[in-house]
């Protein structure tokens, strides 16, 4: 029988007890990190992903799943993202394949938009089939910070009851501690960072009742303006709606073209710096007979 003061290892587990052992030495090894909101609250937890300092606005999302749509989709531009779901990374992050259009088929655009996540519990270890890596290292791949052991819904019910407010991660702690200015992104046009530059046409694939639609040359035509414009919205319209659309960058003259419908999309900051996209919109409007006009997000 072992002495009462040591601990007796069955057959097998020795590497449990030395993980149980190094613990200690792991929690105590953690980077300090910070979510500092412009009114003075300030929320402590841990660093991971990219280890640096960031600012702008906080704003919070409620949802159970998707952090890999969330944090691609350019509305987020220029927002920390507080999750108030607790549990996040658990099922890791997928692939970079690309679908049948040439989008990224798991992601809403071709990078992450926003400057910080925040979250209150993360999983370190993934588990799901399509899991490629985690969520901290894609988050050091695209250099964007991230923070645990947060009570996200306490700052979900702040941001509730007081609005909007700006926001900064700081790294680390007392003398050691990396920080930052606060940044209002709202002052820029951010439609303008997200947008595509170049005009791109995309048309479904070809099924057997395509061929009557093309020899009446009746597929509807919708151009869409991308001020921030999510993968699956593109998808849904082509894929699912078989529309030929045509997506064009934010300040593109559309006002000379010819189309069935004119979709104006979701995207980032204050719709007012898209001057450019409103004075197109007005051209189309004021046609003689004018094609229906639709839009989701800032596009409402």
């Amino acid at each position: 029988m072992a002495p009462d003061n040591q601990m007796t290892v069955p057959n097998g587990c020795t590497p449990c007890v030395e993980a149980l052992q190094a613990s200690p030495t792991w929690l105590e090894s953690r980077t300090r990190a910070s979510l500092v909101l412009a009114n003075g609250s300030v929320f402590h937890g841990f660093s991971f992903g990219h280890e640096g300092p960031t600012s702008g606005e906080v704003v919070f999302n409620t949802g159970m799943v998707g952090y890999p749509e969330s944090l691609t989709d350019p509305s987020y531009a220029g927002q920390i993202l507080v999750i108030t779901f607790p549990l996040v990374g658990n099922y890791g992050v997928p692939s970079d394949e690309q679908d049948e259009l040439g989008l990224l088929k798991h992601f809403e655009s071709s990078k992450i938009h926003l400057k910080a996540v925040v979250i209150q519990d993360y999983s370190f270890v993934p588990s799901h089939y399509t899991a490629k890596r985690t969520l901290s290292e894609w988050l050091k791949e695209q250099r964007v910070p991230g923070i645990y052991g947060v009570d996200t819904r306490a700052v979900t019910k702040l941001i509730r009851q007081h609005g909007a407010v700006l926001g900064k991660i700081e790294i680390g702690s007392g003398a050691m501690v990396q920080t930052i200015e606060f940044d209002n992104p709202n002052t820029r046009n951010l439609s303008a960072q997200v947008s595509r530059t170049e005009r791109q046409v995309f048309l479904p694939p070809p099924l057997d009742a395509d061929v009557a639609i093309a020899d009446q040359g009746k597929r509807v035509h919708i151009l869409a303006v991308d001020c921030g414009i999510k993968n699956n919205i593109i998808r849904y319209l082509v894929n699912v709606l078989r529309v030929k659309l045509t997506v064009v960058p934010w300040d593109y003259d559309f006002s000379g073209e010819e189309f069935d419908g004119l979709f104006l999309s979701n995207g980032p900051g204050d719709p007012t710096h898209c001057e450019k996209t409103i004075d197109h919109i007005r051209v189309v409007m004021q046609r003689p007979n004018p094609p229906p006009i639709f839009g989701i997000c800032l596009g409402n």
